[in-house]
């Protein structure tokens, strides 16, 4: 699918799973803050599970107390909006620009990509440790 109409396909999947992820976090929060009056203790017990998932319960210092209920704020639905809005067309595809994507410097300063890009030489960017 290295056509124009395949791009534009990749691209509107990309939109829809953004718009997906978004019902899914909403719906999540939902159900489980329902279920706390319903039944606290299963909610209890679900939310630990998935927090497994995400290695929020392997810390003794980081209590159940601590995360478990920012997951029904409106914070929670700010933040998940937030970060989906910005990732937005931060997306790769083979044959095409490369997104523009935010960086800090090593002074905190932040900057993009395309700024260290000269002319026509190619740009590479290595992820790893320097230590």
């Amino acid at each position: 699918m290295g056509t124009a109409v395949g791009y534009a396909l990749r691209k509107l999947f990309v939109y829809l799973s953004a718009v997906a992820m978004i019902l899914f976090a909403i719906a999540q929060m939902t159900v489980l803050k329902l279920l706390s009056f319903v039944s606290p203790g299963l909610m209890k017990k679900i939310h630990l599970k998935m927090g497994e998932k995400f290695t929020m319960t392997q810390n003794p210092k980081f209590k159940y107390e601590d995360w478990g209920p920012s997951f029904f704020s409106l914070a929670f639905i700010k933040t998940v909006l937030s970060v989906t809005w910005h990732s937005l067309g931060l997306e790769a595809f083979e044959g095409h620009a490369a997104p523009d994507t935010a960086l800090f410097t090593l002074d905190g300063q932040k900057t993009s990509i395309y700024r260290f890009l000269k002319g026509n030489r190619p740009l590479v960017l290595s992820f790893g440790s320097c230590t």
